[in-house]
């Protein structure tokens, strides 16, 4: 039987978690560059100021996808990659709203492109060239806060998904298996006023076109009446994003998990029917695509 999750005397959570999750960035462009744009003062900076004391809520199950792959230990994920620099802040914490150190948290996501790195399921690719690779993925160990932090580039978007990360929360030693034994497998996702922003103005992102997904008819999402749990609080720091976001676990390992309540957007499971767009990959026919991408 696995044991009861490592417990710090409580630090409080982060703003947003279990109530209205806050998206408004500050005024100002969004830049692209990838990494090498995020400063040391972002990486410093403590977005969790805001107690969630007695008021935690349990973050549900989500699908873990046919994209997921073996991930590197490592901060900077991005492999270089251009794309709209992302500070991502993840903080762990259990039930009763206190720290869990030690937390290993895998993450993964696509490129500006939105396609997918990794030996996956053929239709996560959109260059062949991509198999071979393992740029947006990764993996770090929560430090004495709870908190993992990475940096990345902000995700594309590809048909019947809003704009996601995926993470999930492990038992015990990495293990790149699917099946791992894991404390959460779940998304963070972005308003849909974010991303319209993102898409209509950044150059980088612009000629992909606005998602063709919002969160309302998400698959994954789309059915949660509160989407607040699973939206990221953003904040631009001089065209940088720090992405910030508490979740909370079971305090036992034998308790079942809640899931997210998705939706089937038209088209069938996973994707809309409808034309490709400029370097997006081409999708099987509606109803053979695996749900949850």
């Amino acid at each position: 039987m696995l044991g009861l999750l490592p417990v710090m005397p409580l630090l409080g959570c982060a703003s947003g978690s279990a109530g209205q999750a806050t998206q408004a960035a500050a005024p100002g462009a969004w830049v692209t560059g990838g990494t090498a744009r995020i400063s040391a003062a972002v990486r410093s900076m403590h977005p969790f100021a805001a107690s969630l004391a007695g008021a935690c809520r349990m973050t549900c199950e989500a699908t873990i996808g046919p994209c997921h792959t073996l991930s590197p230990e490592r901060a900077d994920i991005s492999d270089g990659w251009d794309g709209l620099p992302l500070h991502m802040q993840i903080r762990v914490v259990n039930e009763r709203c206190e720290p869990v150190p030690g937390a290993l948290v895998e993450i993964w996501h696509t490129n500006y492109t939105g396609g997918y790195s990794g030996q996956i399921h053929r239709m996560c690719n959109n260059n062949a060239a991509d198999v071979d690779k393992q740029f947006f993925r990764g993996y770090q160990r929560s430090d004495a806060h709870g908190v993992v932090r990475f940096d990345s580039c902000y995700p594309g978007w590809y048909r019947g998904r809003a704009v996601h990360v995926h993470f999930r929360v492990l038992q015990g030693a990495y293990d790149p298996a699917d099946s791992a034994a894991s404390w959460l497998t779940s998304q963070l996702l972005f308003s849909d006023a974010l991303n319209a922003e993102i898409f209509g103005s950044s150059p980088l992102y612009q000629r992909f076109g606005k998602p063709d997904t919002s969160l309302d008819v998400d698959n994954v999402v789309g059915q949660e009446p509160d989407k607040s749990p699973y939206l990221f609080d953003v904040q631009n720091i001089a065209g940088v994003m720090l992405a910030s976001k508490t979740v909370v676990l079971r305090n036992n390992p034998q308790r079942a998990l809640c899931q997210v309540k998705g939706s089937m957007p038209p088209g069938g499971p996973g994707g809309r029917a409808g034309p490709g767009r400029p370097g997006g990959r081409r999708l099987p026919p509606p109803g053979m695509m695996p749900p949850g991408v």
